[in-house]
């Protein structure tokens, strides 16, 4: 009996070990495929791109260089010297629509890199040359594009003008795609403002929108801003019901990190009602999704709140470990909003347990980054303006000569019909003259004298047409400054201070203040900022 257990035991090892040995063969088998299909869909596109690199410049191989960039999108591998290349292209045979898309998929880029200033001016950019063709969708893409970066930056207003001009552009040409994304960025913008009940009238729109385009996306997205107004309006049970929806349609419809950041509403919602445990349940469970997707931002803002409720809930060693998680990661991304939030959180906990000198110097990292938050939208303001006034110089260029182009294609055109339809008399002509034989050297002449006119004629429309367009650069307004104000605004537009411009202008920094008053007045303005503003514009 002893000798048959053995037996069978042994039978059993030699299967196991069978099937291990089979299954490391697939393995090894299947692995290699899988590396050669992702290799084939990489190297798809590249021979593509090569491919069409070595065709002659045209409007077509703008648009399929397009296409490749945003296939290169789809399948995350990002390509962005097919786009460079595209927009190359597009300026040496002053395709104004290809110049266009480019700029704005740069914008695109731009603000994905969190970059936000020169995602507006690409943005901008774009937009320029969009307005001058008639493909209404692509200029509603950019003027939504815009106000999401302009919301980004916290410019409400200026987000607020480009979603509303999306939104009667959209409504105008029945776009319901991008009536929905305008009427949800103006209810984000009056979110943002504080201005809630304005904000649930716009996002009940766009859901309604949504339902009538079967979007479950943006029917999720419209609840879940709903549920975050009616946190902040302490409608609690309200808040409950759109982020329940909304979590519905993300467990659904799954899409990367959509679960767990409906997970992340209800921990603030139930942070707001001050059930702490309860929140800090759903601030773990949207962690796992948020490492798994690297969405960095949210993980870093879920270790911060699990540290806050930690503090209410006198648990302060567990909120020390996730608050220093939680700074640790929005420091990894530069994430001022949550470094912010760590170090005031920070404050709060050195406080709590009594170490005041480290509660000292948090405090002081809490202004340290709310200044340096301020002073980066400075520089960034001032450079945008620069960076804007030198584009709108290249591009009003470009757009010229792309209409003298344009105007020299239509007059090339007309004088190729012209000169078929001289061809076409001239023919007719002589048949005339050989079927009727009268008057043969008159009417031959006669004849020969009118080509030689439209001939004539012909040359000099190609002279004229052949003629360089002058161009004027564009000139600043007057604003009745005297020299020397001139010179002070221009150093503050290079950034420098009341000292510097003293030192370099030989004069006392009181003079200096003086000028800069005057500068305000004139201009009626109240900052550096706003007369920087107020000249580029």
């Amino acid at each position: 009996m002893q000798e048959i257990k053995e037996y069978s035991f042994l039978v059993l090892s030699l299967k196991k070990q069978l099937s291990m040995r089979l299954f490391y063969v697939f393995l090894c088998v299947l692995l290699p495929f899988f590396s050669l299909f992702s290799q084939k869909k990489n190297i798809k596109i590249d021979s593509a791109y090569q491919v069409l690199k070595n065709t002659p410049s045209s409007i077509k191989k703008v648009d399929n260089l397009i296409d490749l960039y945003k296939q290169s999108i789809r399948q995350k591998e990002i390509n962005k010297t097919i786009l460079e290349d595209a927009l190359t292209i597009s300026k040496n045979i002053f395709y104004i629509k290809g110049i266009g898309v480019c700029y704005d998929r740069k914008g695109i880029n731009a603000r994905y890199e969190q970059d936000y200033s020169s995602s507006i001016t690409n943005h901008k950019r774009g937009l320029s040359y969009l307005t001058q063709t008639t493909d209404t969708l692509l200029i509603l893409i950019c003027l939504n594009n815009l106000g999401v970066t302009y919301r980004k930056v916290n410019l409400e207003k200026e987000a607020f003008n480009y979603y509303f001009e999306a939104l009667k552009l959209s409504e105008k040409f029945k776009d319901k795609r991008s009536e929905s994304i305008a009427l949800n960025g103006i209810g984000n913008v009056f979110i943002d403002t504080h201005q809630y009940d304005k904000a649930l009238y716009y996002l009940r729109k766009g859901i309604q929108l949504e339902k009538e385009r079967n979007n479950n996306k943006g029917q999720e997205y419209g609840y879940a801003n709903l549920g975050e107004i009616f946190i902040e309006k302490q409608r609690y049970d309200s808040a409950y019901f759109y982020i329940d929806k909304a979590l519905d349609l993300a467990i659904k419809y799954p899409r990367k990190e959509g679960v767990a950041i409906k997970y992340t509403l209800f921990g603030k919602l139930y942070q707001r009602k001050g059930d702490y445990k309860k929140s800090n349940e759903y601030y773990f469970k949207s962690i796992p999704q948020l490492t798994t997707f690297k969405n960095t931002r949210y993980l870093s803002k879920s270790c911060l709140n699990i540290g806050v409720n930690n503090l209410y809930l006198n648990e302060f060693k567990e909120a020390k470990i996730y608050i220093d998680k939680g700074l640790f990661k929005a420091k990894q991304i530069n994430s001022k909003e949550n470094i912010l939030l760590g170090y005031e959180t920070l404050t709060d906990y050195y406080s709590k347990t009594n170490q005041f000198k480290k509660a000292l110097n948090a405090q002081k990292q809490v202004l340290a980054v709310r200044d340096s938050i301020l002073n980066e939208a400075s520089q960034k303001s001032f450079i945008s303006t620069q960076i804007s006034y030198e584009s709108s110089k290249k591009d009003t260029k470009i757009q010229s000569l792309a209409k003298a182009k344009n105007e020299s294609d239509d007059k090339a055109n007309s004088n190729f019909w012209l000169f078929i339809a001289t061809a076409i008399i001239g023919l007719i002509s002589i048949l005339v003259l050989f079927l009727l034989r009268r008057n043969k050297i008159l009417e031959l002449e006669q004849k020969n004298t009118e080509i030689k006119n439209y001939l004539l004629q012909i040359k000099k429309l190609k002279t004229s047409n052949q003629q360089e367009t002058s161009f004027s650069k564009k000139e600043l307004k007057e604003f009745e400054l005297s020299k020397r104000e001139v010179e002070v605004l221009k150093h503050i537009s290079n950034g420098l201070s009341n000292a510097q411009i003293a030192e370099k202008m030989y004069v006392s920094s009181n003079t200096i203040k003086t000028h800069i008053s005057h500068i305000y007045t004139k201009l009626d303005v109240k900052n550096r900022v706003q007369a920087i503003q107020k000249i580029s514009n």
